[in-house]
């Protein structure tokens, strides 16, 4: 049985289920977790950019691929079921925790973004408004977080969001409605 997984070619690997790719995994094959790293690398990476910058989802999508491999490697792990939703849960969790971490801070404010022919005064009053803005993103709960910045700026649907959380739209839209009115009152 060992000799047969050394024989299995890359293009195998990238023909075979996922549950396939994951026994293999499980059994200390890591070309077989490499195939599922291309497999699922360019969609989680887009997942992660939903709740991230692009550096950060990229620091959420390798914490995603560690956490997968060392439960996957780990013996006395529970197998996923389904290896695409795991993953995407994986991704979320990692992307979330990213968001929270206080080490994470948001940099500043780059000059261009606000204008350069403004005086420094109207400069200053939006860098200040702006970064409350941020900071105010930054307080919402979770849930109206992820949300509004789905929504608002990922420009997903009410219905994809729900989707994606196991939430129906009118949940998703009252939460919606609950963040912009935190944030029309930090602003």
């Amino acid at each position: 049985m060992q000799t047969a997984r050394r024989q299995l070619s890359p293009a195998s690997l990238a023909a075979a289920s996922d549950a396939r790719l994951v026994a293999l995994t499980r059994a200390g094959d890591e070309r077989a977790f490499a195939a599922i790293v291309d497999r699922y690398r360019a969609p989680l990476a887009h997942h992660c950019r939903r709740y991230l910058s692009a550096a950060a989802a990229d620091d959420a999508l390798q914490q995603t691929f560690i956490n997968a491999h060392t439960s996957l490697t780990n013996a006395g792990a529970t197998l996923p079921l389904a290896l695409k939703p795991w993953l995407y849960r994986i991704a979320r969790n990692a992307s979330l925790n990213l968001a929270r971490d206080p080490q994470a801070a948001l940099g500043p404010v780059p000059d261009d973004l606000l204008g350069r022919d403004d005086e420094p005064e109207d400069v200053f009053a939006r860098r200040e408004w702006f970064d409350t803005f941020v900071s105010a993103i930054g307080a919402l709960p979770d849930s109206q977080r992820q949300v509004i910045v789905r929504h608002a700026f990922a420009g997903d649907s009410h219905e994809a969001i729900a989707a994606d959380l196991g939430m129906s739209a009118g949940a998703i839209r009252q939460l919606a409605y609950r963040a912009r009115g935190t944030l029309r009152a930090a602003a």
